[in-house]
């Protein structure tokens, strides 16, 4: 199946690695001798590295969410068919939103319950690292397995989200978070974050094409209760 939200994912990867080389490419330019406004803007650009990173990791992170979301809107499944662990989610989701009066009646309930639950808007206000999305992974029931020895597990989110909140908050400046990462740092950071990111996301529409957002039939080795993790952001 194919989804639009890896194909904007890879447009918003496309951005990101034209940044990068404008921050690379300042960088050559400003060497020893060069400006303070050249040093600056180097200081600068650098810092954005992480504003513009995480806004690529958020927003796919979020369209990822919304298509799940839509998909099973679409397909609409009895709630009962749910795994359990998105059952607890779907009860949590509809609670804040729905209205009996208006939302559903008796005869059409489960499926009703389903759909007013997934209607819902993703939460995520600049809190996404790979903790995070491991939480959502195991909320809604796809892998957030990926390369190790490419993503490192996605410990570089978390030094990403912390100095983009910094800069966003206002309580580190630019050039003091550009004093502190080289461009070469920068680009190997972003490779494995950005590579991190593309594993979860083809997780995800694997997740999607096969319906493991459904319960799966009890079998003789499928005996252990499944860990039910709330997914509240």
């Amino acid at each position: 199946m194919s989804q639009a939200f890896l194909q904007d994912f890879e447009d918003r990867k496309r951005q990101v690695r034209h940044y990068v080389a404008v921050v690379s490419k300042t960088e050559r330019e400003a060497g020893i001798g060069s400006s303070r406004v050249l040093q600056g803007r180097l200081l600068t650009l650098r810092a954005g590295t992480f504003l513009i990173l995480y806004n690529l990791i958020e927003a796919s992170t979020r369209g990822a969410i919304e298509a799940i979301h839509d998909h099973i809107t679409a397909v609409g499944p009895d709630f009962s068919l749910l795994r359990p662990s998105l059952r607890e989610e779907v009860m949590r989701l509809f609670k804040a939103a729905a209205d009996p009066k208006t939302h559903h009646s008796a005869h059409d309930f489960p499926s009703a319950f389903v759909t007013i639950a997934m209607a819902q808007g993703i939460k995520l206000s600049g809190n996404v690292d790979a903790r995070a999305i491991r939480e959502m992974a195991d909320c809604y029931g796809f892998s957030h397995r990926t390369e190790v020895k490419f993503t490192r597990n996605g410990s570089d989110l978390v030094v990403i989200k912390s100095n983009r909140n910094d800069l966003a908050h206002g309580r580190k400046t630019f050039e003091e978070i550009g004093r502190d990462h080289t461009a070469a740092e920068l680009r190997l950071l972003t490779r494995r974050a950005m590579r991190y990111m593309d594993d979860i996301l083809k997780n995800v529409a694997a997740y999607l094409d096969g319906e493991h957002y459904l319960e799966e039939p009890p079998t003789i080795l499928n005996f252990l209760p499944l860990s039910v993790r709330a997914c509240e952001m």
